[in-house]
């Protein structure tokens, strides 16, 4: 079994592969490189992708105008190189979206662009599709999201604003060479994939089904990973799908939910820490809900800061002076924080509620929940 520390050492191991013997076309190599979340330090690996991965982009309809909605320069180069590995028979072409691309004059490039394929995170799709003409987006025939699960809020919103378009979603991993599974089969709910040819699936120690995810799959030319235990919670459904795909992996979510990926921010339960920590007087435990909520026609994120305080209730005004030092002090980008991701209106505004009894322990230290 492998953990995050055997990975790093892989890591290592792939890279020495590529120095000492560089591969004839550089765009055959991924270099994927984890953030260091939860305490973790940054990972780094070398790995190939499959060579069928522009044509699955394609699809068999022999779509070629993309739109790549992901956050990071390096995601979206990377995209950009794979597609242009397409066979030149099929030529495609894709617009890799920066966020700061998200101007009045975006919808007159996506008339004249007339995008087939929008790929990357779900929220920044939702984003995008605010810039986008109805009949433009009645011409996209397929979604294919990753790096975030799809809601009811998001399901119900793509459906109205891509009535023509298919729907694919990809359970990803960087730190462990990327595709573990699939959501395309018109059989499966929602956080139910089916892994792909070449990658084992195993539930570590399950308690009725349910357990930490073991992931074994080749990452980089002969070096492969061996039941590395990937950071999610999951269970194996080993009974045959009606499309005959044998095994089927249900998501769970985190284990110890460490983080949330919400509206393409991340709340880290360090980071709640931290800034619980700079109000000693205040609060004395805490919990956060965090949800999707429609506002405006518009899908955003809401924070629900739940805090016990054992001197008693805070006056209206001091809860209010808390609320906002708060929001400003908490980060849930690199460079933005919960305030300024409120006054974008992508996040309501940070609300606090007071509990008067202190919050129960479980079995696990849970201080985040994502709710439906």
């Amino acid at each position: 079994m492998m953990e995050r520390e055997d990975m790093v050492a892989l890591g290592e191991k792939t890279l020495d592969a590529v120095i000492a013997h560089p591969p004839k076309d550089a765009r055959s190599v991924l270099i994927r490189v984890t953030s260091g979340t939860s305490g973790n330090p940054p990972l780094v690996l070398a790995t190939g992708y499959a060579p069928e991965a522009p044509a699955d982009m394609a699809g068999s309809e022999g779509l070629g105008r993309v739109v790549s909605c992901m956050g990071s320069l390096f995601a979206r180069l990377a995209n950009a190189l794979i597609v242009s590995r397409v066979p030149a028979r099929n030529v495609m072409q894709v617009l890799p979206l920066d966020p700061q691309d998200l101007t009045p004059e975006l919808p007159k490039i996506f008339r004249e662009y007339q995008p087939e394929i929008i790929y990357g995170f779900c929220s920044y799709i939702a984003r995008v599709a605010r810039y986008m003409t109805p009949d433009a987006a009645k011409n996209v025939r397929s979604l294919m999201f990753s790096g975030e699960g799809v809601n009811d809020v998001f399901d119900r919103l793509f459906s109205e604003q891509f009535p023509n378009a298919a729907r694919t979603e990809f359970y990803m991993a960087n730190d462990a060479g990327g595709y573990i599974g699939k959501r395309m089969c018109r059989y499966l709910p929602r956080n139910h994939f089916h892994p792909p040819p070449g990658v084992v699936v195993a539930i570590d120690a399950p308690e009725d089904g349910i357990g930490d995810i073991l992931v074994s799959k080749s990452i980089f030319r002969s070096l492969r990973v061996d039941r590395y235990r990937i950071g999610d919670i999951g269970r194996l459904i080993e009974q045959p799908c009606p499309c005959g795909e044998k095994v089927t992996l249900e998501l769970f979510g985190r284990k110890g939910i460490d983080y949330i990926k919400l509206a393409g921010a991340i709340l880290r339960r360090e980071e709640f820490d931290r800034v619980v920590a700079l109000f000693p007087d205040v609060v004395d435990d805490y919990r956060v809900e965090a949800r999707q909520v429609v506002e405006g026609g518009r899908p955003k994120g809401q924070v629900i800061l739940r805090i016990y305080h054992r001197k008693g209730s805070l006056g209206r005004d001091a809860l209010r002076e808390f609320c906002e030092k708060f929001a400003r002090e908490l980060f849930l980008t690199p460079t933005k924080t919960l305030a300024d991701l409120s006054e974008e209106g992508i996040f309501k505004p940070l609300q606090v509620e007071l509990s008067e009894h202190p919050f129960a322990e479980g079995h696990k230290d849970v201080k985040l929940v994502l709710r439906a």
